[in-house]
């Protein structure tokens, strides 16, 4: 994912609520959804995504992250797994 584009889907998750959940199945249905959480780009597109959903949204995306625990100490994912954003 490119820096700009990353930008233009965070505004989208913030903004746009309806549009909300199309892009998180998006997101959670790409097949190397391993990549995006180390990706310097698209974790913040995913810490945003926690940020703003809740109830089942939110509990569907934890339930694409846990599964992948073990890139807690990737440079990119950590954010991700030590700001309580896991929570459901």
């Amino acid at each position: 994912m490119q820096k700009f584009s990353s930008h233009v889907v965070e505004k989208c998750l913030k903004h746009f609520a309806e549009s909300r959940s199309q892009i998180i199945r998006e997101l959670t249905s790409v097949v190397h959804f391993e990549q995006l959480l180390q990706d310097p780009f698209a974790n913040y597109v995913i810490q945003s995504a926690l940020v703003v959903t809740k109830g089942p949204l939110h509990a569907s995306l934890v339930d694409a992250v846990r599964p992948h625990t073990i890139l807690r100490t990737s440079p990119y994912c950590k954010r991700i797994f030590s700001r309580n954003l896991l929570k459901k």
